[in-house]
């Protein structure tokens, strides 16, 4: 590793650290994302089908968001690469492709499942929620372990001298989303790196489900006391197990911005207001506002300026039909597995297989992440077909047969 960054003049790193690899990135995600709408009958066909029971709007943005932590990565991986530390880059536009992204994520995750408390009230079962959860968040994630396990142990035994050390505990660690600082396995030092330490916004959600009995029962909308108790019992056991401290509140805040949009779309006239022209402009400069004024997305001004945003998108405005492109809606539904998966990719390519002479070539680099933008999409999309939408159709009949209900063919 060199002992200097790249120069901030270089032209490579100016045009790697801007605006303008988003725009090139994106661009190809969605050009590639909707040449596989066009050519295959089956995606089509899920398409239209989970489309039917879901907001076309959200999901369009979660298309964005899923890209953009991926860009955030990659141009944080250009200056790694140059002997930087894993860190924040300069520009501030690529620092809120990821971190307002994530709070964006964290505010359809709090919108989405607090709207489930408002509409179902009492009715609600938690044990069918939770159930749910673990199919819709485990498949996809245990293959990401699998692979970063397989990775690691190789990596390992390849070093010079080889290296060794713990694997089932620390797996055990990472299985459980319990341990923060996602321990090293196999003894190889700062694993969590060949994922780009994306796995730490998963506690966060799951910080979130496991408190919602909780936060129902307190708000009055569910009636369910020993699910209320259990609840926060497991999150004062998280919390000691973690300290408390190691959960930021800043952080936590978009949770808040998401239950703020649930309580609006519900009513009507606020959500038809959230979905006129002058409320589509007031969103986005909204957005620009917090992109181009805060140094960062996890802060009370920039959880507000983010909600004036999301709300518009919660009622339903569709950015004059940006989030409802069919290629930015495969894209949205495919987010979970390309945000678990490109870390890993990354990593593998740059850090690993490639040279480091040719990794820090910009034309080597800037071929290989395109290449790779390419490739992420079309993986993502293979396992959403074959592991990620049969797990969730797997869960929602293990709920039907919790719920006492025949299951549905």
């Amino acid at each position: 590793m060199q002992d200097s960054a790249v120069p901030v003049a270089d032209l490579a790193t100016r045009l790697i650290d801007s605006p303008l690899i988003a725009v090139l990135m994106i661009g190809v995600a969605l050009a590639v994302a909707t040449i596989l709408v066009r050519t295959s009958s089956s995606i089509r066909r899920t398409l239209s089908h989970v489309e039917l029971h879901r907001q076309t709007s959200i999901d369009g943005l979660r298309g964005f968001l899923g890209i953009g932590v991926f860009v955030h990565h990659t141009v944080i991986t250009w200056f790694f690469l140059h002997g930087s530390p894993w860190q924040l880059p300069p520009s501030r536009f690529v620092v809120h492709l990821g971190q307002t992204s994530v709070a964006l994520f964290f505010m359809i995750t709090a919108f989405l499942f607090w709207g489930r408390v408002l509409d179902r009230g009492s009715r609600i079962d938690w044990t069918e929620f939770l159930v749910s959860r673990l199919y819709r968040l485990y498949p996809v994630y245990l293959l990401m372990l699998a692979l970063l396990l397989t990775t690691a142990l190789t990596v390992a035994a390849a070093s010079h001298p080889p290296i060794s050390g713990p694997v089932l505990r620390p797996l055990l660690g990472w299985a459980a989303f319990t341990v923060f600082t996602a321990p090293d396995l196999g003894g190889l030092p700062d694993t969590g790196l060949l994922v780009a330490w994306v796995t730490w916004s998963l506690r966060y959600e799951w910080l979130f489900y496991l408190a919602l009995p909780l936060m129902g029962f307190l708000a009055g909308r569910s009636r369910h006391p020993i699910a209320a108790l259990l609840s926060a019992g497991v999150v004062a056991l998280i919390l000691q197990q973690l300290h408390w401290r190691t959960f930021s509140p800043g952080i936590l805040l978009p949770f808040a911005g998401g239950i703020a949009a649930a309580y609006w779309v519900r009513a009507e006239r606020l959500a038809t207001l959230g979905r006129t022209p002058v409320a589509g402009a007031m969103a986005l400069a909204a957005l620009a506002g917090v992109v181009t004024l805060l140094p960062g997305a996890y802060s009370w001004q920039a959880t507000a300026g983010l909600t004036v945003f999301f709300v518009a998108i919660a009622s339903g405005h569709s950015l004059w039909g940006l989030l409802r492109l069919p290629g930015l809606l495969w894209l949205g539904d495919i987010t979970y597995s390309i945000y678990l998966l490109h870390g890993l990719f990354l990593w593998v390519v740059l850090q690993w297989f490639l040279p480091r002479a040719m990794a820090t070539s910009p034309p080597v680099f800037l071929g290989s992440v395109v290449t790779l933008d390419v490739v992420l999409v079309l993986v993502s999309s293979l396992v959403f077909m074959t592991i990620e939408r049969p797990a969730i159709l797997l869960g929602k009949r293990h709920v039907r047969r919790i719920a006492g209900h025949p299951s549905k063919h």
